[in-house]
Order: C-alpha cells, then structure tokens, then sequence
C-alpha cells in the first residue's frame, strides 16, 4: 500500500508540472485574455452603476418633490386652522403625514441607493488600478521575452555556422589586414607612377644636353682627404 501511494503521489505530482508547464508557455496570452475579461466585467459594470446612479437620482428629486409637497400642504393646514376650519385642517394634515412617510421611505432608499453607488464606484475604480498594473506587467513580460527570443536567436545562428567571438574576432582581423594590404598597393603605386615621372624628367635633361652636377672623382676624395690631415 505504501508504494502504491507512493506512486498515486509521483503522477499526482507529475501532472502538476505538466500543467504549470503549459500555463508557463502561455502565460502571456492567458494573462492577455484575463485582462480582456477583467475590462468587459468592468465595461458591465459601468453601465450598471450608472443605471444605479440615474436611480439614486430620481428618489432623490422624488424625495425633494415630496418635501415641496408637505411644505405646501403645512402652509394651506395654518391656513385652515386660522380660517376656523380645524376639520379641514386635520385632513390636511392626514394629508401631510402620508406625504412624509412615503417621502421618509424614499430618502432611506435613496441613501442607502447612494451608498450602494459610491461602494461600487471604489469597487470598479480599484479594479481599473489593478487591470492597468497587470497591463504594465505584461508589457515587461512580453518585453523580456522579446529579448530572450532575440537572445536565443543569435545564440543558435552563432552555434549552427559554427561562430564564436573567438572567430569574430578572427574574421574581422582578417578584413583589417585586407584593407591594409590595398592601402599597401595603392602606395605602391603611387610611387611606382612618381618614380616614373622623375626618371622621364632626368632623361629629358639629358637629351637636351643638361647634365647634373658630376660625381666626385677619386682626385676630389684625395683632396678632401690632405686638406683634413693639414687642418
């Protein structure tokens, strides 16, 4: 029995992490459709509080219409009572007490209409704060996996061609040393044309008869050689 529970616990186990390993890999889409429910919940539950406040705001201009009504029927009661009519007057103020229970039962709806509103407002306000927060976090999320993807990709392109900084390097010397030995050649050329250019000039002088100053003989040598051992 021991080792059968064993087992039970090792694929209990087993599914686990086969099911948080398919939540990793679409976490960012989960995350995604989460916020899109969270936003229509939201959406619903603006336009009930707004169905709510348009409530709270009819009973409260019933409750204002009913207190107009019971000022107005106090006025006209004082009225009865100063004309001598007090039968009157008591009906009129019968008249008063209904207006002020159902204006009474009005005010404690609308209040507690009202407080009902203002609990859900914060409730949805609340909501809207958090709905922004997980928008900001997905968007680090899906940064940062961006930037792994783009990671990966040139880890593996350096792998399959077989690269390495070592060769980078390598290669990008090679090409320095290319462009040097062009640099080379071309300076190459540019004396081969300017020597080129002086020996025409020398030959020109010589066909017109115009030579440069002559050699020193060995007569100069011997003496430049007897004037240093008399000095």
């Amino acid at each position: 029995m021991g080792v059968l529970r064993d087992m039970m616990t090792a694929l209990r186990g087993g599914a686990s992490e086969v099911g948080e390993s398919i939540v990793d890999a679409n976490a960012i889409r989960i995350l995604e459709q989460e916020i899109r429910d969270a936003e229509t919940a939201i959406a619903g539950a603006r336009q009930s509080l707004t169905r709510m406040k348009s409530a709270e705001i009819k009973l409260r201009r019933e409750v204002a219409t009913l207190s107009d009504d019971a000022a107005d029927y106090e006025r006209k009661a004082l009225a009865a009572l100063n004309a001598g009519e007090e039968a009157l007057a008591t009906e009129v103020a019968e008249r008063i007490a209904e207006i002020e229970d159902e204006r009474n039962d009005k005010a404690r709806e609308q209040a507690s209409l009202n407080d009902e509103v203002d609990k859900i407002h914060k409730m949805i306000k609340a909501r809207e704060r958090t709905i922004q927060k997980n928008k900001r976090e997905l968007e680090k999320v899906r940064t940062m996996e961006e930037l792994q993807r783009a990671t990966s990709s040139v880890s593996k392109n350096f792998a399959a061609t077989g690269s390495s900084s070592h060769r980078v390097s390598k290669a990008l010397e090679r090409v320095k040393n290319k462009q040097q030995n062009w640099q080379d050649r071309m300076q190459a050329g540019d004396w081969l044309e300017e020597q080129e250019s002086t020996d025409d000039i020398d030959a020109r002088l010589r066909a017109k008869g115009i030579e440069g100053a002559a050699r020193p003989g060995a007569t100069d040598v011997l003496a430049r050689l007897k004037a240093k051992q008399a000095s």
